[in-house]
């Protein structure tokens, strides 16, 4: 290994103009790349080219102790997998030994050497030239010329060494290029103080990510303001103030994910984008981290705690149809809201919704009137909750206010399709609106027409409005009006499995009241039946219908999907409902429907509501030994040895003998049942197909007396 003096030139005036030309040629050809890497890559060539060497290479400083290489050039294949992000320390090597002594090393038996690097070697490095790149007190790294396929005749000549120590030169004049524009590039685009990225910088990067997000994981923009900074200024100093700005950022760095981004807008505001979201609880998440992280008290170099929590507003991408600025313009109003709740000592966060677009913009498609939508509750028995809000559309039209049944008729294709997206709209942007309120939690369902299944975008378009509005699918449910043979079609299967794929919960509206077939129910991706009222609202009277609604109940349990009894408008129904082991009902019985504007209230009344047992003794009697009768005929089919027989004295129970004592002979066949089930209870083991044909006839005449007594007048009771 030899030590080359750059400044040895060839002698004689001929050597000199060789080299003149020579080193004009280079220069000629590296001056007309304006293109920084292109250019390191030409270099590299050059400087290979002159030594007749197989290939050339930048090796870069990184940092103060360690070098890396930047590239290659005509290096074999092994050699680049190698180097291609090698990083060793800067006193290794051959290019070490260069730096040190501040000269070009030739090093003709590479492997022979004391610097040799195992790796190199493997590689088959015969022979390199390490040139330094730059001044003795500005090193960048050095130009490493190599031989692989045969060590080099002799060593560079004072004119070639003078040619790559030129491209060394040019080299370090772009890398100082390189590293000017970085740094006012760094300047331009970053906060000096805590050197995150500021708001120009923010809304280059989000316009980007905007047009590369998927509609499946959108991006959100989080504001976040500290609250309480005002006060350490003035009391601490700007000095200490810029200490918890400088502390605040570290935590903001480290609170969120790898590949979400986070900058300074000025003052105490800052902001987050998270690159990915999937979902409304995912959000959730990351701003309760959010919130965690940067609620803790700030420690300043006195010894004195501070507290600075964040108030902390979000906003969703959605559709991608918002751009940066009105992003950030709805986080910051999120954080308003959000700033208006604080309390002491906690962080606290809200998510913006956007209003829904003005009804009626399409000039070709006006409702006949203004839209205002009421919600009704789908209320649980059991656990005496609310379920959901039914968003039921009304058109006001001068001074009245119109049911769906008295504009419906009037309204073309198109205007149904702009009725659904507008109760779709003004129903999610509500919802999002309770949520920034502080009523988590509700859900809503809209009503979608059959023929609405037939639009190809439909999937696409609650998806957006969803995305749009900060809300999980789930949130949703759209309930299908059965109507004949249109659920049945491709198109409206297709848009069905793409919304429930998407979380989106279904509902089949009304059954009973089109033509329902149980192979086209079986069929549908569906999570819930609604029962029409036309077999509720009178099932006190007409006393059949409460084997139907009963059969509706198996029907749903075998679907794997939930029942909502509609059309329970008092309480005597309720009762019926409830004896029949259905949880969740709508009607006028738990609550009307109400403008948004009186939910508050009427949730608050409803958290407190408790069952009135005013029910009817006949329709009770009937619900119950419809019920008894159900399970006795299931046991005599599939296990008759777990009869228990009846005692002769044992007393009815109390619905039941209340309604049978006006109805002797009802009670009288009730009593033959009894008599007849204790027989079949001791005698299990004979063929016992007889006796329940008769059980069965003596239960449906039980049945019919009861509903006779129910039309003929008032309850016996």
């Amino acid at each position: 290994m030899r030590h080359l003096d750059p400044s040895i030139l060839p002698s004689g005036a001929a050597g000199a103009q060789a080299q003149a030309q020579v080193g004009t040629e280079v220069i000629r050809r590296l001056a007309a790349q304006r293109d920084l890497e292109r250019f390191f890559e030409l270099a590299a060539a050059e400087a290979a080219r002159v030594l007749h060497a197989d290939g050339a290479a930048l090796i870069e400083r990184d940092g103060p102790s360690h070098l890396r290489y930047r590239f290659f050039q005509g290096l074999p294949e092994d050699y680049r997998r190698l180097a291609a992000g090698y990083r060793f320390e800067i006193s290794d090597g051959t290019a070490g030994q260069a730096l040190r002594c501040g000269e070009p090393v030739f090093t003709a038996d590479y492997p022979a050497s004391d610097h040799a690097m195992p790796d190199f070697v493997r590689c088959g490095l015969r022979a390199n030239l390490i040139v330094p790149v730059g001044p003795l007190d500005d090193r960048r790294g050095v130009i490493a010329v190599a031989w692989f396929e045969r060590a080099p005749a002799h060593e560079p000549d004072a004119e070639q060494l003078a040619v790559v120590a030129m491209v060394a030169d040019l080299m370090y004049w772009a890398l100082h290029r390189q590293h000017l524009e970085h740094s006012l590039q760094q300047q331009a685009r970053h906060d000096p103080l805590t050197g995150l990225p500021n708001r120009r910088y923010l809304l280059g990067q989000l316009d980007t990510m905007l047009r590369q997000q998927s509609p499946q994981a959108p991006l959100a923009v989080a504001w976040l303001d500290l609250d309480g900074f005002k006060p350490v200024n003035d009391l601490h100093g700007h000095e200490q103030g810029d200490a918890v700005l400088g502390m605040f950022a570290e935590r903001l760095r480290g609170a969120v994910r790898e590949n979400d981004f986070v900058a300074r807008l000025g003052g105490d505001e800052f902001a987050a984008v998270f690159a990915e979201v999937h979902g409304e609880q995912e959000l959730h998440a990351l701003l309760d981290r959010l919130s965690e992280r940067l609620n803790r008290p700030y420690r300043l170099r006195s010894g004195i705690a501070v507290e600075c929590p964040a108030s902390i507003g979000a906003a969703w991408a959605g559709a991608a149809s918002l751009d940066a600025e009105a992003l950030l313009r709805d986080s910051d109003r999120a954080m308003y809201l959000a700033k208006g709740r604080h309390r002491p000592g906690q962080a606290a966060w809200r998510v913006f919704a956007v209003p829904p677009p003005r009804l009626g913009a399409d000039a070709h498609a006006e409702l006949p009137g203004q839209l205002e939508l009421h919600y009704q509750p789908v209320f649980d028995l059991d656990r005496r909750r609310v379920v959901r809000l039914e968003s039921l559309a009304r058109l006001r039209r001068d001074a009245q206010l119109l049911a769906p049944a008295e504009f419906l008729g009037q309204l073309d294709r198109r205007q149904h399709r702009q009725l659904l997206h507008g109760v779709l709209d003004a129903s999610l942007h509500q919802l999002a609106q309770w949520e920034l309120q502080g009523m988590g939690g509700l859900c809503v369902s809209v009503n979608v027409e059959p023929h609405s299944l037939g639009e190809p975008d439909l999937a696409q378009r609650v998806a957006e409005r969803l995305q749009r509005h900060g809300l999980h699918p789930s949130r949703l449910t759209l309930e299908i009006l059965e109507r004949g043979e249109l659920l049945s079609r491709e198109a409206a299967l297709r848009q069905l499995t793409l919304l429930r794929a998407m979380g989106v919960r279904l509902a089949i509206d009304d059954l009973g009241a089109g033509h329902s077939s149980l192979l086209r129910l079986r069929s549908l991706p569906i999570d819930e039946i609604k029962l029409d009222q036309a077999f509720v609202r009178d099932i006190a009277r007409n006393l059949q219908d409460i084997a139907f609604v009963r059969s509706v109940r198996e029907l749903a349990h075998g679907l794997h999907v939930e029942l909502v009894a509609e059309g329970a408008e008092n309480a005597e129904i309720l009762e019926i409902l409830r004896a029949l082991g259905i949880r969740q009902v709508q009607g006028w019985g738990v609550a009307r429907a109400v403008p948004a504007r009186e939910l508050p209230q009427l949730l608050a009344r409803l958290r407190h509501w408790r069952p009135v047992r005013v029910g009817s003794a006949l329709a009770l009697a009937y619900t119950w030994h419809l019920n008894l009768d159900s399970h006795i005929l299931g046991l005599l089919h599939n296990a008759p040895e777990h009869l228990r027989a009846f005692r002769p004295g044992e007393a009815l129970p109390a619905d039941l003998d209340l309604a049978l004592r006006e109805l002797p002979a009802a009670r009288d066949l009730y009593r033959q049942q009894r008599v007849l089930l204790a027989d079949m209870a001791r005698h299990h083991d004979l063929d016992l197909r007889l006796p329940m044909r008769r059980y069965r006839q003596l239960g449906e005449r039980v049945r019919e007396l009861l509903a006779l007594a129910a039309r003929m007048g008032p309850d016996p009771a």
